[in-house]
């Protein structure tokens, strides 16, 4: 019962769910026999990359395939050893562990080269590709630019931002989007006839809400329900493995700030800690919630971008009434930074603490009316109107945070004062000065300015929050204007003559010596 994705993963086309757009377009080309040689599959986790990446070789290598068609046979042992993962023909790659460029080369470069053994194609698919290197995305390029005619490449991932431009340009790409809540509940409905098992349709929306648009993630859910040898299974059954949501817990939280109580806010987060709530998952509701509220200012029906019942969503409705939207804002940056900051905290609790202090004493509302049935308690009231649904002011402040402006410094501006940045940074953590004279200064995009490390535990030093803050606010002192920097790490360590004397110099500062 555990394993209930695979079981109904889908084997054809036609049992595609809700990803029309591409399987029109991939059934064509497979009809008409004009196919490409790199097809690149992003969207979220769960559904349906890997399975139609699947298809498309099932497809592909099928010999029963009739002409002008596009269903693969299912039968013949080229499509049954497609499905059980053991084509040697069909090369399935997972790039997170297989991140090395001499990998890429005994895996791909090297194996493309050979005829496949007995089907027309020899189809690589590689999972997570933005998961490999710099150098392996290097290494890979010539052959996706120049591939045998027998190869189709057919690389997914969930973080298509990652991917080089140059990988991108060469492949025909296709958005996966989350699966729609009907199209699950059709699916986990025909899954619980087939297997004779009913389930109330209370814990169904709840699996849909809990797997956010991953259809994986709602049979696996599903799976684990059924493991309860149950033949009938109600809201009650399932307390265990599917705890309500902690939207409720939220709300009297944002309640409480806003009636500026930070004594019952920090108790509502305690609770929740030793009650063994996560505190990460209490801070991405959080995160939900005042998106949601602040979408809604605009007369956005959040319905479609929260999965929560009516009463939550009228909720956060009503939150949107007392809080400005700039407020707001400020609100979501700081809970996705007290969100990372938690794993790292000598007390979990103690970042969620710190933003109840922060934003507890200095809310003010436009409404006494509580939220999530709150005590009313005393609360500074502003005289002024509730917001329109859209107004200038909200579109303003919507806009400030959605939409990136470049910064207006060059990268070569930018090279010009570096210098000056690694010295005023040299005078309070000299502990830097060594990294950041040999970091590269990559690019200046909207996301802010690239900066790559040869070593992995220099770019995780440098990406530490204070570490970045510090050269944000010296690269703001030195160029007038604020601009984020992005750590990244490069394997490409070959350093010229001058490279060397400058780490022979650097070393000598530090009393030490390159060996």
């Amino acid at each position: 019962m555990s394993t209930i994705y695979r079981k109904y993963r889908p084997q054809t086309f036609a049992d595609m769910h809700d990803q029309e757009h591409i399987v029109t377009t991939l059934t064509n080309e497979i009809s008409s026999g004009k196919i490409t040689h790199a097809y690149l599959f992003t969207g979220p986790r769960g559904v349906g990359k890997t399975t139609t990446a699947r298809l498309l070789a099932k497809a592909l290598n099928c010999p029963n395939r009739k002409k002008n068609s596009f269903e693969p046979c299912n039968e013949c042992s080229s499509c049954t050893e497609i499905t059980a993962g053991r084509n040697i023909d069909v090369i399935e790659i997972d790039a997170a562990s297989h991140t090395g460029v001499d990998n890429v080369r005994e895996n791909i470069i090297d194996n493309a080269q050979f005829k496949p053994t007995r089907s027309p194609f020899k189809i690589f698919i590689i999972d997570e590709v933005h998961m490999l290197s710099g150098s392996a995305f290097n290494a890979l390029l010539k052959t996706i630019e120049e591939p045998p005619a027998h190869v189709v490449f057919i690389l997914a991932t969930t973080e298509l931002q990652k991917l080089p431009a140059t990988i991108i340009s060469r492949c025909q790409r296709f958005g996966f989007k989350k699966i729609t809540a009907e199209e699950m509940l059709k699916k986990l409905e025909m899954i619980c006839r087939q297997e004779k098992i009913k389930v109330s349709k209370e814990v169904l929306n709840k699996i849909i809400i809990k797997s956010e648009g991953g259809l994986r993630d709602a049979e696996s859910l599903l799976g684990q329900i059924f493991s309860l040898n149950l033949k009938e299974i109600n809201d009650k059954d399932v307390e265990a493995i599917l705890p309500s949501a902690d939207f409720d817990a939220v709300l009297e939280f944002l309640s409480s700030l806003i009636d500026s109580n930070i004594a019952a806010a920090i108790e509502q987060i305690n609770i929740a800690a030793n009650g063994g709530a996560n505190l990460e998952q209490f801070t991405l509701s959080l995160i939900d919630i005042l998106r949601g509220a602040l979408i809604a200012q605009t007369g956005y029906d959040i319905k479609n971008i929260i999965s929560a019942d009516k009463d939550t969503l009228k909720q956060i409705k009503e939150l949107s009434t007392k809080l400005p939207a700039q407020k707001i804002i400020t609100m979501i940056e700081s809970a996705m930074l007290r969100k990372r900051e938690i794993k790292q905290a000598p007390v979990p609790q103690l970042p969620l603490e710190l933003f109840a202090v922060e934003f507890g004493s200095e809310i003010i509302v436009t409404s006494n009316t509580p939220i999530a049935n709150a005590t009313p308690a005393k609360i500074e009231t502003k005289n002024e109107p509730k917001p329109h649904n859209i107004t200038e002011s909200i579109k303003t402040a919507i806009s400030s945070f959605t939409h990136k402006s470049a910064p207006k410094s060059t990268l070569d501006e930018v090279k010009a004062k570096w210098s000056e940045v690694v010295s005023n940074i040299s005078k309070t953590v000299p502990s830097l000065t060594f990294i950041l004279k040999m970091c590269s200064l990559n690019s200046v995009s909207e996301d802010g300015l690239h900066i790559a490390f040869n070593f992995e535990i220099h770019r995780d030093k440098v990406g530490e929050i204070k570490n970045k803050k510090m050269i944000e606010d010296e690269l703001e002192k030195v160029l007038g204007e604020r601009i984020k920097i992005i750590c990244e790490f490069t394997e490409n360590r070959s350093a010229d003559s001058a490279n060397d004397k400058e780490l022979n110099n650097l070393a000598g500062e530090f009393g030490g010596e390159v060996i």
